[in-house]
């Protein structure tokens, strides 16, 4: 933000709602218990659709902040719910401006970046976990009309206790503001050298604001690097071939020769692990905008010693080689015929190969 914008005067009044005042009505917080804490939390039953906003416009939701009972030092011993369920199973939903269908449905912990099903601290520009035991969103969301966000627990189990706000600003909105979505998409294993679509083609005027990945790698391929993926993107009429490439899934994210645990304001890997690793980046700095469609991919390439490639082979595994790098310049493999006389043997060979992923698409659309 610019600080100039703080000492501002401006058409803007706030709106909090929480379980101590659930309507957001102005004068009506904080009735129970003669004013002392009184309902800060409530549980959510098994199936149940929690409503934590319902609001009329115009107006801008710009904080999201909440924990579970299964995020403290509460939820321990032998009845212990397991968080990897709450943050699988339990799910957030968006509704803008009377709409049947929501813009956002994506479970907890792939929204907030922890799709690996563990809490993690960390903070960037947009999400947040600040030391592991909650969630927190400051991704701006304008509405028109009406603003409604429901927790849905799509576990057997009771959650004992819910802490939540949600703070608004009542204000105009210009004809320029569009809607926030998020989609979720889930992939047991992809079909052998098929992309990824984390964002399927989406028609309209809008901004790909970025994603959060997670990857568990397939047994078969015994621990060897996954990430040769790159990202592309198809902008406004892109079809054969996209308009922006990446280079592999590390450097997407700002880092490089593989992935470890970090977090920065605008990307991060949260999860990296043998058998997980999760990952985001936000295009907040350098913006994508399209003005007819968008379609976001990823490839899936690995990488493994020659030696290993031909036993992979030899034991019938899914892959299919796609390149070697031979003193600097990639040796296509890809879609011809070769002999591997070709490939040295002290080379690395990037291939195709089946895993699976969870993914999120955040964008801006010109409708709710």
């Amino acid at each position: 933000m610019n600080q100039m914008e703080l000492y501002r005067k401006q058409q803007s009044e706030p709106v909090w709602f929480s379980f101590e005042n659930p309507t957001g009505a102005k004068g009506a917080g904080g009735q129970e218990n003669n004013g002392a804490k009184g309902h800060p939390s409530d549980p959510v039953a098994p199936g149940e659709r929690k409503l934590l906003c319902d609001m009329e416009g115009p107006g801008v939701v710009r904080r999201i902040w909440m924990t579970l009972n299964e995020f403290g030092m509460c939820n321990c011993g032998k009845d212990a719910f397991p968080v990897e369920r709450v943050l699988r199973e339990v799910w957030l939903e968006m509704y803008w401006d009377g709409e049947d269908t929501p813009a956002v449905r994506v479970p907890l912990g792939d929204f907030f970046c922890l799709g690996a099903g563990k809490m993690a601290a960390f903070e960037s520009e947009l999400l947040a976990s600040p030391e592991g035991r909650s969630l927190l969103c400051l991704i701006p969301m304008p509405f028109r009309r009406r603003a409604q966000i429901f927790l849905v627990n799509e576990t057997e189990h009771t959650i004992p206790r819910l802490y939540y706000d949600v703070d608004l600003t009542r204000e105009p909105v210009g004809d320029d503001a569009l809607y926030f979505h998020a989609i979720y998409r889930f992939l047991p294993q992809n079909k052998l050298c098929e992309d990824v679509e984390i964002l399927p083609r989406t028609e309209g005027c809008g901004r790909f604001l970025g994603t959060a990945v997670t990857v568990r790698p397939n047994a078969d391929y015994e621990g060897r690097w996954w990430g040769e993926s790159e990202i592309k993107m198809y902008l406004d009429g892109d079809h054969s071939l996209p308009s922006l490439v990446g280079t592999g899934a590390e450097d997407y994210i700002g880092t490089a020769w593989e992935q470890n645990v970090f977090a920065t304001r605008f990307s991060g890997c949260l999860c990296c692990e043998k058998e997980v690793t999760s990952f985001y980046r936000f295009h907040v700095p350098d913006p994508i905008c399209f003005s007819q469609d968008c379609r976001v991919v990823m490839q899936t390439i690995g990488g493994a010693s020659k030696a290993d490639l031909l036993r992979f082979l030899s034991e019938g595994k899914a892959v299919c080689p796609a390149g070697t790098d031979i003193d600097g310049h990639v040796h296509p493999l890809y879609r011809r015929e070769f002999s591997w006389e070709e490939v040295p043997d002290n080379c690395s060979v990037n291939f195709f190969r089946c895993d699976c992923y969870a993914t999120v698409a955040y964008f801006y659309l010109d409708r709710p």
